[in-house]
């Protein structure tokens, strides 16, 4: 490897730390609403507003970087995100804010759909699980030291400390952007240059309507037709996309894909494994600040070894892949996975670290190694010139699993009794509870992709 492709990793793992580091944002949600003098329900909105603009437009920026180049789209993702983290240190209205976290959403659309792509183009194909895990291992790095430093940059500087740390990320990016693998060392390039515009706004508002649809199911029951509206306009839009794409000259989306088992099985597997592995980031912490006696920060570190095990496993990831195979090594991602949610459920009250800090470990070493194993078994379905479009879809469908859990989960949760209000032995009850059927899923999975390896050889070869 020659040092211009050092250079180029280094470049990626920079520019990709931006959009991980975004778990920095949590715990800079109390000083935001204070800011801004909002209502604490209004917080969703600053995910809402990045959320839903980052999955809608990331399969179209993964298909703008197989088309007219993955060096031009990521150098375009990242110079956006810098005009967006300074929009947003400057924010003077709440409206302006989220204005920004939109802007924000724009630009990790397009430096999430070509990362993967451009790693694996630095290596062979025989090396490509490694260097997706080695992508991984960035994106864990990156989640893991989020809460923390942004801990120390709220301390500091306040919310804007959250959005601002991240300007010299980009600007060390943009130095490096030279170092990118070019249009030369891109394969296999599509030769009809049209761009599917109509197929893009299609995607994007159906994507929307979707994620939007589900973030609103928890609604009073006499709005009741909110979610279900939702539901209908999502459900014409995608129907009306599926149309497009079957009659357009240059799909956005290869449909084909999806009559293939191969490729489906895997993305729902995807978006199912990310839907039961969100229930740490999302109720872990309520855990940790009422049943145990750890301040913030302590709390914070011991919420950091799930995305700790995320990256500790990704460094070992590609070797796994190559010894058994993608959908083995996923059928044992699963598998730690479900163990290390099972392991959470059982937390008695007042755990000692060890208790804790083990399944989390498990829980997040299971996410990476999935993530990891998912992606290159997506990646082979698909040929080198649409390897944007695989990183995008495996991003949406993880995306969507995540969205679903944050309304479905914390349901859940409410409705076992574990509320602001309830005893602390309902709460650990219903704790218990929700995370012990959040480890049913990957250990479906786990199973499921355990008996489609049977009589399969390994392989990590090329679709």
């Amino acid at each position: 490897m020659t040092l211009r492709d050092r250079l180029a990793i280094l470049c990626i793992g920079v520019g990709t730390a931006v959009v991980p580091l975004d778990s920095a944002v949590n715990i800079a949600f109390p000083d935001i609403t204070q800011s801004f003098a909002i209502e604490i329900v209004q917080i969703q909105w600053v995910v809402i507003a990045y959320v839903l603009t980052h999955t809608s437009l990331t399969l179209f920026c993964g298909r703008l970087g197989d088309r007219y180049g993955r060096r031009l789209i990521f150098g375009i993702g990242v110079a956006w995100s810098t005009l967006a983290f300074i929009g947003l240190t400057l924010a003077p209205t709440f409206e302006l804010f989220l204005a920004a976290r939109a802007g924000q959403g724009i630009g990790a659309a397009f430096i999430v759909s070509c990362g993967p792509a451009l790693i694996t183009s630095l290596a062979g194909e025989e090396r490509r699980a490694r260097m997706l895990g080695l992508y991984m291992l960035m994106f864990g790095i990156g989640m893991a030291l989020g809460p923390s430093v942004g801990g120390v940059m709220v301390d500091w500087f306040g919310w804007p400390g959250v959005y601002g740390m991240r300007v010299p990320f980009c600007l060390a990016a943009l130095c490096l952007l030279w170092s990118l693998p070019g249009r030369e060392r891109q394969a296999a390039w599509a030769k009809d240059r049209v761009l599917n515009a109509e197929g893009a706004v299609l995607l994007a508002l159906a994507l929307a309507a979707v994620l939007f649809a589900i973030n609103r199911l928890q609604v009073p029951a006499d709005l009741a037709w909110v979610p279900a509206g939702l539901a209908v306009l999502a459900a014409v839009l995608v129907w009306v996309f599926v149309r497009h794409e079957a009659r357009s000259p240059a799909p956005i989306l290869p449909l084909g894909l999806f009559r293939r088992w191969d490729f489906t099985g895997v993305a729902l597997a995807n978006g199912l494994v990310a839907f039961s592995g969100f229930s740490v980031m999302l109720i872990a912490p309520y855990f940790l600040l009422r049943l145990t006696d750890l301040d913030v920060t302590a709390a914070g570190l011991v919420l950091a070894c799930s995305p700790l095990g995320t990256a500790v496993i990704s460094a070992r990831a590609g070797w796994l892949i190559e010894k058994w195979g993608a959908r083995r090594t996923a059928a044992l991602a699963a598998a730690l996975t479900a163990l290390g949610l099972a392991g959470v459920g059982l937390w008695p009250a007042y755990p000692g670290m060890v208790v804790m800090a083990v399944p989390l470990f498990l829980t997040g070493a299971g996410l990476g190694l999935f993530q990891v194993s998912s992606m290159d078994a997506i990646t082979a379905t698909m040929s080198l010139a649409e390897r944007g479009v695989a990183g995008s879809l495996a991003q949406v469908s993880r995306t969507v699993g995540v969205i679903t859990a944050a309304s479905l989960l914390s349901l859940a949760f409410a409705t076992l009794g574990g509320g602001r209000e309830a005893s602390d032995m309902a709460f650990l009850a219903a704790f218990g509870w929700v995370f012990l059927a959040a480890a049913v899923p990957p250990a479906l999975v786990a199973v499921a992709m355990g008996r489609g390896t049977k009589g399969h050889a390994p392989t990590t070869g090329a679709g």
